[in-house]
């Protein structure tokens, strides 16, 4: 039977400290886990000496040695039925390049935790690894960016930027940008987000970073679209699509081709959106998949805005039940939707009752687009319906998730709407008080 007892190693833990071994360590650690003596090793050029002089640091280690000795360690792990694969390369690295191959692949790893990127920071500072800490910090940007702390991830991600322009590592800069515009725009803020994915395709056009190009121009495309300028998101989803492989990335291809059916719902033409839609639709063959639940919710709100609310809630029916299922997260996008529907239909408690349980799920994700979204209907039904205590409370709500935002124009509007409705209610002192609070906003 062959075993393999791991005993190749790059580092020890002294304390909480890991220490990277020395060339001479891996010689004398091999050496003794094997079973070896320093007389088993000599071979043409190399003495027993010259081994004692390696162990202890004070010869270096040349490649032709290297590839002896390698030989001599892999020959007697045979013997003994065990697999060390021991190479020159092993042997010859120093400790700092140890520390950063060790660091890299830590690195790749998609489910590493904010705990073992600390560990990595302390190494890339006890071994001057610049370029692993500009990693370390994309990758806890993108830990933050999950948990929807957008601020927390740009900020991380601007000290990568700055050690990548620092280390002349520019190839690097079109990524960066991109994720930087990602972040703005998933925290609302679109115009900055555009400023960046700019920046990332002057980058990717520079040093032919096809991949993130390709991707930014998926992700400008969405922030026009958002912004309402449709003709530059249709224009730029169109360059999108062209040199786009639907076999190679479906999931991008989809969301290419939602926004381009958003666009066109934008525009009025339904019944163009609704086409794209049920091509995707001949696309997935599995009953799982979780672009089914975005294709019933947007084929429900185009069969609404054709004023067709049979075929709307029919669809919103089919997405909120493949949502509850299999995809909660975006279940939110679907229940507030839908209320726009039963508002058409004058179903006033069944749109508030449709939204308040889809801010429930929105405040859950931090989803931060549907909890605005719903609590701007919520004002609007009370507006109409002239409830002004409710009014008030969804206002508060309002004021307080752009304050997240920083949407410094759209709060300031609202600070202006409420103070006037204060002033028709003959509230002058609270009036005031708002009126300060827009005068304020810089």
């Amino acid at each position: 039977m062959i075993y393999n007892l791991h005993i190749i190693q790059i580092f020890e833990n002294k304390g909480d400290v890991m220490k990277f071994l020395t060339t001479g360590e891996k010689l004398k650690r091999l050496r003794t886990q094997l079973g070896l003596k320093q007389d088993d090793l000599k071979s043409e050029n190399v003495t027993r000496g010259l081994i004692s002089m390696m162990e202890t640091d004070k010869r270096d280690v040349t490649y032709s040695t290297a590839v002896k000795l390698a030989e001599k360690f892999n020959e007697k792990a045979e013997e003994l039925d065990i697999i060390v694969n021991v190479d020159e390369a092993y042997l010859m690295r120093s400790p700092k390049e140890d520390a950063e191959l060790y660091c890299f692949r830590k690195l790749k790893n998609p489910e590493i935790e904010k705990i073992s990127i600390d560990g990595i920071f302390k190494i890339a500072n006890e071994y001057d690894l610049v370029e692993v800490k500009a990693e370390a910090y994309c990758k806890l940007g993108e830990i933050y960016f999950k948990e929807k702390e957008f601020e927390i991830a740009c900020d991380i991600y601007k000290k990568a930027r700055e050690i990548y322009i620092d280390i002349r590592k520019n190839e690097k800069l079109g990524h960066v940008y991109w994720k930087l515009g990602v972040f703005n725009a998933d925290g609302l803020k679109y115009e900055a987000a555009i400023e960046y994915y700019q920046l990332s395709q002057y980058y990717c056009t520079l040093y032919k970073d096809v991949k993130t190009k390709k991707l930014c121009l998926y992700s400008l495309a969405m922030c026009y679209r958002r912004l309402n300028k449709i003709e530059l998101a249709l224009e730029t989803i169109e360059k999108f699509l062209s040199v786009s492989d639907e076999k190679e990335d479906f999931r991008l291809y989809f969301f290419a081709c939602n926004t381009k059916a958003t666009c066109y719902n934008t525009k009025g033409k339904y019944d163009k959106a609704i086409d794209i839609y049920k091509d995707l639709l001949l696309k997935i063959s599995d009953d799982k998949n979780v672009f089914l639940g975005y294709i019933y919710n947007n084929l429900g709100l185009n069969y609404s805005a054709k004023n067709d609310f049979k075929q709307s809630m029919k669809y919103f029916e089919m997405a909120a039940k493949f949502k509850n299922e299999f995809s909660k997260s975006n279940l939110s996008h679907t229940l507030i939707e839908k209320s726009e529907v039963l508002l058409k239909q004058n179903l006033i408690d069944d749109a508030i009752k449709s939204i308040k349980l889809g801010l429930e799920y929105a405040k859950e994700y931090k989803d931060l687009e549907y909890l605005l979204k719903g609590n701007y209907l919520l004002m609007d039904i009370y507006d109409k319906l002239n409830d002004n205590e409710k009014l008030e409370k969804v206002y508060i709500n309002i004021i307080e998730l752009l304050k997240l935002t920083k949407n410094t124009k759209e709060l300031k509007d609202l600070y202006n709407e409420l103070a006037l409705k204060y002033l028709r209610q003959n509230k002058a002192e609270i009036c005031e008080q708002y009126l300060l609070l827009s005068k304020n906003l810089k």
